[in-house]
This record gives C-alpha cells, structure tokens and sequence, in this order.
C-alpha cells in the first residue's frame, strides 16, 4: 500500500509494529493527525520473532515517497514475553526469599531458592531483623550455577529495607544481576510479588535479544528514531526501560489492540472487540484508557501482580478449525489452525493433495531443528518435515506411533507443528470478504463438509459466519456480567439465556432483546463482515474504522506513556507512619504533614519514572483516600484506619 500523504516532506510519522497469532503489520502514522499512511504485513514467524517483524518493516520502508528520516518514533508490541512464559523459556533464576517461606503447592518459577529471616509488617515495621551470617550462606549458595537472582521481602512494598540490604550483598558477593520485588509492583501478595520478580528476571536476556536485533535491524535501514515498547497495561516504555522491566510487556498485544481501536475510532469511553487469528479479544475503555486487572494479570499457570489490561480472551478467531463429524453436527475449535486457503499459497503441490485425499484436516512442521524430542515424537515430526502437510489417515499409515492425538498435542504445546484445516478465514475467501490465498481451496474444504449437513456453499458459509457473530456477543455479553454483577452464572440455563440473547438459537416461545449502552469498535482483518450481525444482536452501533486490521500496529505507536505509584498511611500510637516501594519509611506528628509529605513524595517518584521511561509534557494526578473504620471500646465513632495515595503520571512519547 502507498499514500500520497508520505511524499509530504516534513511530517512527523511514526512506524508502529504488532507481532501478532498470525501476521505482523506495520504501519506509517502521521503522528499529529493519527492518520495510518502506509501498511505492510508479514507472516508471523513464531520460531524467531525478529524474522516476521524485519519482513513487515521491509515491506514498508520500501515504499516510494518515504523518507526515513522523517520517522521520529517507532513503537513495537510483541508477543514475546507472553510466549516465552508460556514455554518456560528464559534465564535460570535464584530466589531470596525474606521472612516467610512457601506453601507446599506454590511453584514460583525458580532454579534455586534460599528463605531467610526478616521482614516487615503490614505497617511497615520490622518483622524481626535479618541476620547477615544467614544472608550470606543463603547469597553463596543460590548465586552458584544460575543467571539472575530475584529477591522478594514480606511486606517490601512498605518498607524495602532487607530487600536493599540483601541486593547490595549479592552484588558484592557475585555481580549476578539482582531483581527485587519492591521495584516491580506496589501490591500486595507475596507469592504474587515474587512470581513476579522470578518471570521478570527470567525475561531478561530474552527481551535483551529481541530489543538489540529489532535497534540493529532499524538501525541498519537507516531507522534513528527513539525506539517505544507496549506494556500491558495500554501504555508505552522506552527500550531502557523495556530492558529493566520485561515482564511489563506481557499481553502488550491485546493492549495495543484496545488503544488502537479506540485511536482509529476517535472514542474515549467504548468497548473493543479484536477479531485476531487465534483468539477474540474484548476490553472496555473508559476515558480513552483500558480498566486494567484489579488483581494483575494471569498467564497460564502464574499469576503475576504486574498491571495490564482486564481483557477478555474468547478462543475464537479467523484462524479456529471448524469441524462436521459424520452426522452433520458442526463444531467451532478452540485450536488454532492453518487455513486451507492460505496453505494452498505457502505449500507447492497442497492444493492438488486437499482434492485428491478428501480430507480437510492436515499437519505441518515448523522449520525448527527439533531438539529435545523423545523417540515417538521425533518419529513423527520427522515425517512431518519431510513430506510437507500430511492428513491424519496419512500419519496413522506411516508413523508407528500408539496415541497419535497424544504426541500431536504434545508437539503442537511444543510449537513444533501445526494444524491445516477449514476456518472461518476460509468461509471469507468463499464469500469474497478476504482474499489473501485460494479461493479454490476454501471451495473444496466446504465442499468435502457441506454434505452430510445437507447445505449449499452458501448455506454452509451463513452458518459459520452466524456461528462466529453469536459468540462473539455471547462473549460480550458475559463481560458486561461478570463487571457489572461481579460473578457469571453457571449451567445450562444460564447457557439458554446467553444463547437466545445473542440469537445464537432460535427459540418459538421466547426472544430476547439486548441493548448495549456503549458503541463498540471492531478492529482485526474480518472485523468488517461481523458488523451488522453483532449490531443485532447487541443492539448498538458497531464501528469499523478505517485501517482496522492494523489496529494494534496503530496502538503501539500512538498511545501515551503511563507510570503510576502508591503510598500508604499507617496511623499508630498518635503518629502517622508514612511506607511506599521506593522511599524509606518516615513518620509524622500529624496527619495533615504525613499526607502533605506522602502526596509530594509520590508525584515526585512518579514524575521521575515516567521520565526515565521517556516521557515528555507529563500531567500527574494525585487522589487521596481515606480508608476509615469503626473504634474499639476507647474510641467512640469511625476512625482513620489508613490512607492510600496514588499517583498517574501520563506523558507522551519524544517526537
């Protein structure tokens, strides 16, 4: 694609980049007006991000009329961290633990771990002291044979003392790099705060990798400008940052996701629905901001108090296998597949194969060396490599593999293969909504399932597209539940209700009617073909913005820098006890002094990280809440049990 708009000298552009399931975009942005200039996309190359993402830049710096030098800012969401927490990549990690020790089922991502004594209170004081004898057999023995060491004290958000000591103790003893919890989160939760502390040290060098080969690459084509990482949270860091805090950038690209939605749109307060490849992603903004996960955010099995976006995830995508067993009955996966239409352009000779085999589900191999196999699965991703995409009656003929559904699974967990199969990207390429691959192959696909359900091509293609609308309200549906009533029903009634509200049924004795008070915005490359179902459905205006399927590229680049701070007010024995992550702990004769002091230290401390994480023109909001209680027997009436005071520092990015 080429704009006109980048013959403009002078113009102050941004290059946004979205590793996302599937592709990676890219996108020109007139940074004043927010206006998309210029878009490329490559495959998503999941072995090796920095591949799909070189590809992307390639395709859009190649573009006649752009000159580089008017780049003034590049910003990247990547898919990395998430990734590599899921798969267990990373560095090995010690663990320090102060003045508390684990429970029998918590796992917390460690190679090795010593507990030792010490410690805080809720309020900040001193659990009982840390003995510096114990402290340093703990540093010699955790520091031997790992990479980076993570330190996570009880109650360090309050007081960050032992955490400080025990840094400074591992850097004397063996200049390992040193991750303490305090600096990372300031909420509570000590198995949380150390998940945390342990997956941001894992990240390092991974982040590291990625950051030097994405400034290398930009570099070398003649890309000078400051380069923006995505957080989590629907904000922006800069590399130095990034390389600090990792584990910040984990769901960056839903986050981008609902930024972008909403810059493309012009709305602050809207729901965002991202119809990606591998999953459908929905969050709720409110004044031009993300609600963000009260608790922090999970990831797999971890749960992390890192601040990121409450996005809910329906495993539902362009890219979800659909399946017609023999007696007509359809069913939409969750598992990710190669569409048939795409396949039939990235595989020489897999058009004339789907016609001939009469089947609709294949594997493939990834272009990975397969390392760390056992035998069986070996065997069959051997197979698989050579001889390209392979249908399952094939493997069973040829592979001498017992439970084959078990080692294909294992070796997709792996990311070793992946599925071909029918999809709804399929059903576009049918209906001529998308056409990036074969329509002959959609053709065929559907062909080989319609049959047994009695339908026409397009019958078969309503149906799915029906499918997809419905659940994508359903999913809806049931976030506006779980906020608004803070639980979501079970069973099979709930289901009912869910279904015929959505129209996912059609029921002759009762219809249900929805309306939602909050436009909503499609972004991903299928958004378009949805609108007017889901309108029905939810009974509000559905917007599609021009550019949507790069929405997330657009929300890389364009949204703010966001840091934000706690202090907390303890009062005890007529003094005030003032505690935060990042300042020492200090007391105050009144109350008016401690708020003064705690308000004037978080703006401070909040100021200087959104700076330091490259933030120009920074606004700093500052609310104050009392937090109050019923006396005892001495004390008539409420009484001030503590004060919060947060900060929000917002800035923008240097242009």
């Amino acid at each position: 694609m080429m704009m006109d708009h980048l013959k403009e000298k002078g113009k102050k552009l941004g290059l946004g980049i979205d590793t996302g399931g599937t592709y990676t975009d890219a996108v020109i942005i007139d940074l004043k007006e927010k206006k998309v200039l210029a878009k490329a996309k490559a495959p998503t190359t999941h072995h090796n991000l920095a591949i799909g993402l070189r590809e992307a830049v390639d395709g859009i710096l190649e573009m006649d009329g752009l000159d580089v030098e008017d780049i003034r800012l590049v910003g990247v969401s990547t898919t990395l961290a998430t990734n590599s927490i899921l798969e267990g990549k990373g560095a090995r990690v010690g663990l320090i633990g102060i003045g508390w020790k684990p429970k029998e089922d918590w796992y917390l991502g460690e190679q090795k771990a010593a507990f030792i004594s010490g410690g805080h209170e809720v309020n900040g004081l001193e659990k009982e002291p840390m003995n510096m004898e114990e402290a340093e057999i703990a540093v010699n023995e955790v520091c031997h044979g790992v990479d980076v060491i993570a330190v996570s004290g009880l109650f360090s958000v309050y007081n960050h003392n032992h955490e400080s000591k025990i840094r400074r103790l591992i850097k004397e003893k063996s200049g390992l790099p040193v991750i303490c919890g305090h600096e990372l989160t300031g909420e509570l939760g000590i198995m949380e705060r150390t998940v945390t502390a342990v997956l941001n040290a894992r990240l390092i060098p991974i982040l590291d990798t990625f950051i030097d080969d994405v400034e290398g690459s930009l570099r070398k084509r003649g890309v000078v400008a400051p380069i923006m990482v995505f957080k989590g949270d629907g904000s922006l860091m800069n590399i130095e940052t990034a390389r600090e805090r990792p584990v910040e950038t984990i769901l960056s690209g839903p986050a981008a996701s609902s930024m972008g939605g909403r810059i493309l749109a012009g709305l602050t307060d809207c729901i965002v629905i991202d119809i990606g490849g591998t999953s459908t992603d929905i969050a709720f903004l409110d004044g031009g901001f993300p609600r963000i996960v009260p608790e922090g955010a999970n990831i797999g099995q971890w749960r992390t108090r890192v601040r990121a976006v409450d996005m809910w995830t329906a495993a539902l995508g362009g890219d979800s296998e659909i399946v017609v067993d023999r007696r007509g009955n359809m069913e939409l996966r969750a598992d990710r597949v190669i569409p048939l239409s795409l396949a039939a352009e990235m595989y020489e000779g897999f058009l004339d194969k789907l016609e001939t085999s009469g089947e609709t589900r294949f594997l493939v191999a990834y272009p990975r060396d397969g390392d760390g196999l056992n035998e069986k699965e070996r065997s069959l991703f051997d197979f698989l490599r050579k001889n390209g995409p392979s249908t399952w009656s094939e493997l069973k003929r040829n592979v001498d593999v017992v439970l084959l559904d078990r080692f294909v699974k294992r070796l997709r967990d792996k990311n070793m293969i992946v599925g071909i199969g029918l999809t709804p990207t399929d059903i576009l390429h049918l209906k001529g909504d998308y056409q990036k691959g074969s329509v002959r192959a959609a053709e065929i696909g559907v062909d080989l399932y319609r049959p047994s359900m009695g339908l026409t091509r397009n019958e078969f293609a309503s149906i799915v597209l029906n499918r997809v609308a419905a659940k994508i309200s359903q999913e809806v549906i049931k976030k506006i539940i779980l906020d608004d009533g803070g639980m979501m029903p079970q069973g099979r009634s709930c289901d009912f209700l869910l279904e015929t509200a959505s129209r996912g049924i059609d029921s002759d004795l009762i219809q249900m009617d929805v309306k939602v008070k909050r436009k909503i915005v499609g972004i991903g490359a299928p958004a378009h073909v949805y609108v007017s179902e889901i309108e029905k459905r939810l009974g509000t205006e559905v917007i599609v913005p021009e550019n949507h399927e790069v929405g997330n590229a657009v929300g890389a680049v364009c949204s703010p820098i966001v840091e934000t701070a706690h202090v907390v007010i303890f009062p005890q024995d007529e003094k005030f006890h003032v505690f935060s992550s990042f300042y020492i702990p200090v007391t105050y004769s009144h109350i008016e002094q401690a708020v003064g002091a705690a308000r004037n230290m978080v703006e401070r401390h909040v100021r200087e990280r959104a700076e330091k994480a490259g933030a120009q023109e920074i606004n700093v909001k500052v609310e104050v809440d009392y937090k109050k209680s019923i006396g005892g027997e001495l004390v008539a009436g409420e009484i001030i049990s503590r004060i919060d005071v947060n900060a929000r520092a917002v800035g923008q990015p240097p242009i």
